[in-house]
């Protein structure tokens, strides 16, 4: 039985992980609001998420600061029965960018911001209690870039990627199953909902990628570019907890584990196309598409005293495709609105993210407080197409149990703000 237990954390860790492959794209309340459609021209000191090279556009020192909060929601079904609804309440995203301009045409910024993350969470005792009860992922990068100008029309940025992980997860290990025993030929009495067991897994990680980026003005009023951002090496680091008891015919027996867990696992690199066109002196119009190499994640290896695990993901290379306006209504109102489509890459059965293709339409509104002040709100709702997932249990008698996993009705709220100064 320990031995189970033990695995099935394993395969927990690894569906954590990689339900993130929905990357966060969050960056700040005008990217949202214009489908992160700013990679040809950014115009301040978030260029160091869409776009480093266009930090030599900006000649001040320039910040910007801002929280995206997010609310994901969705009706959940297991082999056609209604479930209670998942919706783990409202998760922040904090972002902060500075950028300063440096001589010889260059120019240094400092991001912070998140690529990844997830959170989900089910009423107790549902029907895949056994899979997961609750799942918190959160990612932070830290991000320094150098910029360089050589030419009027040409730009390029390097930039070193140092991201953070921290996941956490709980469920009811082998959840509605009879008690199971069968071992030198004795077979005992099995007693239905027999395990009330409780698991807690929980690590982090630090490590690090890079970045390179370009962007290069075709015409006066048109820009394009282009980011590539590295895979990302991660060594996670944690520990798993036991605690509850089984049913058996000499009486409840209790289980008590606690253990230190280990995953190796690579974040994918991703390459995003963009370009910006100035139709009017008050009308831009932007187009950003990104392409994830999710397909180079096969195998997840992970480390547990005693015990070992692969798992195997069969997840595709992923599309997004993000188009946006904004149009200078007054000399201090900017209304913008976008549209993105974000293509889920992942075939595997979990239940640790609602799986789904993304239609998402962001609004918002900008406003110049003063030459060197303006603050940006933005909301967007994502809207999942319905989907079913074969989820895969395995069971104490070493069985394993597929089950249907739909999730219905599937959105998330985000509702954005930010703060821009240049001195």
């Amino acid at each position: 039985m320990k031995k189970t237990i033990v695995v099935a954390a394993g395969i927990l860790a690894s569906n954590c992980i990689f339900a993130a492959g929905f990357g966060l794209y969050e960056a700040t309340a005008r990217g949202n609001a214009l489908g992160g459609a700013l990679v040809g021209s950014t115009g301040d000191a978030s260029a160091n998420y869409f776009n480093p090279a266009n930090l030599t556009e900006s000649t001040n020192v320039s910040v910007v600061a801002g929280l995206t909060f997010i609310n994901p929601f969705c009706d959940v079904y297991v082999d056609g029965r209604p479930q209670t609804k998942m919706n783990p309440g409202w998760f922040v995203a904090p972002t902060f960018y500075a950028s300063v301009p440096l001589p010889f045409d260059m120019a240094f910024g400092w991001g912070n911001y998140s690529e990844f993350g997830l959170g989900t969470k089910y009423g107790r005792h549902w029907d895949l209690a056994g899979d997961t009860l609750e799942t918190t992922m959160k990612q932070y990068t830290f991000n320094p870039n150098l910029a360089w100008k050589p030419l009027d029309w040409w730009s390029v940025a390097a930039g070193i990627r140092m991201s953070y992980i921290q996941f956490e997860n709980f469920k009811e290990p082998h959840h509605g199953e009879s008690f199971y025993y069968d071992a030198y030929g004795i077979t005992l009495p099995q007693y239905s909902n027999a395990y009330h067991l409780k698991s807690h897994l929980k690590g982090d990680s630090w490590d690090w990628g890079y970045s390179l980026s370009t962007s290069f003005r075709i015409l006066t009023n048109l820009t394009a570019g282009v980011v590539y951002r590295s895979r990302i090496r991660h060594n996670i680091k944690g520990d798993f907890n036991l605690r509850g008891g089984v049913d058996t015919p000499l009486g409840r027996v209790s289980q008590h584990e606690d253990l230190h867990a280990g995953a190796k696992l690579t974040l994918p690199q991703s390459v995003t196309f963009g370009a910006n066109w100035d139709a009017t002196e008050k009308l831009r119009f932007g187009a950003a598409v990104t392409w994830t190499e999710w397909s180079s994640v096969e195998t997840i290896r992970f480390r547990i005293p005693k015990y070992g695990y692969s798992e195997h993901l069969k997840w595709e290379d992923a599309w997004r495709f993000g188009f946006g306006c904004e149009y200078d209504l007054l000399d201090w109102l900017s209304p913008r609105i976008s549209y993105v489509y974000d293509r889920d890459p992942c075939n595997n059965g979990t239940t640790m993210l609602p799986a789904g293709d993304r239609h998402i339409i962001g609004t918002g509104l900008g406003f110049k407080i003063t030459e060197s002040l303006r603050f940006d709100l933005g909301y967007s709702l994502v809207m999942m197409e319905d989907s079913d997932r074969r989820v895969s249990l395995t069971t104490m008698s070493g069985e394993t149990e597929t089950h249907k996993f739909s999730a219905r009705n599937s959105f998330s709220h985000l509702v954005s703000a930010t703060v821009s100064y240049s001195f």
